[in-house]
């Protein structure tokens, strides 16, 4: 109710091309407000979209505003961000670094390294935007150790590390520590029936020798698009 008057108070008529754009935000607003009524504007693509990003900006700053928890901001894949997202970005974090007060605002990006440079548009945003005081920090995640492995698959099958290190010994070694090559190989295996459960025994059990002689692809992308392939047509 707090956002819904807020936003209604200070962008009056201007929601409505923010109902359009997010077409949820009706729900929160709460009244009657269909985007497609808002009036048509003479304008060059070039003037909307800095409309639309003054806009975005405004709805980012009235929901820091009235909101006591911080607001989070998470976007994947960032190597793949056009320039048009990257423009909206930097004006939001300029923005939230200039009027913002107490780190209201966080926006956290995740990216393939291999694939994203210095040179890169969103690197070059990042770096830019230091001039405005605004901090950035670089976490490089590396591949997983053979004991972190062994602690994640302990925690899947709610074993004792002992018991899962042979096992997790043979899913490093075929995954090289990729988390979610991790996850996608022990979904395969238990499709496959080298990884089940055992009423017997009451607890997981696997085929260590079938396991290590598994072919699997070099990359969890190889990996995955294998296992689209094995789907019925149907």
């Amino acid at each position: 109710e707090k956002i819904s008057s807020a936003l209604s108070e200070d962008l009056k008529d201007d929601v409505t091309s923010l109902v359009a754009l997010m077409p949820n935000l009706a729900r929160i607003i709460g009244k009657d407000c269909d985007g497609e009524k808002d009036d048509e504007k003479d304008e060059s693509a070039v003037d909307a979209q800095k409309r639309l990003r003054y806009l975005i900006c405004q709805f980012v700053e009235i929901t820091s505003r009235c909101h006591e928890e911080p607001l989070i901001l998470f976007l994947d894949d960032c190597q793949w961000i056009d320039a048009a997202s990257v423009a909206l970005l930097n004006q939001i974090l300029v923005m939230s670094g200039a009027s913002m007060k107490g780190n209201r605002f966080f926006f956290y990006c995740c990216c393939r390294d291999d694939e994203m440079n210095e040179s890169h548009q969103l690197s070059l945003m990042l770096s830019s935007i230091a001039d405005f005081g605004i901090k950035t920090n670089k976490i490089l995640l590396t591949s997983m150790s053979e004991d972190t492995v062994n602690k994640m698959v302990s925690a899947m099958l709610s074993l004792l590390p002992r018991l899962t290190r042979p096992l997790a010994s043979i899913i490093h070694e075929k995954t090289k520590g990729s988390p979610l090559f991790i996850k996608q190989l022990m979904v395969e295996l238990n499709k496959q029936r080298m990884l089940h459960p055992s009423l017997t025994r009451r607890r997981w059990v696997w085929k260590s020798d079938k396991i290590r002689d598994m072919e699997v692809p070099e990359n969890v992308d190889m990996f995955i698009n294998k296992s689209f392939n094995q789907l019925p047509s149907e």
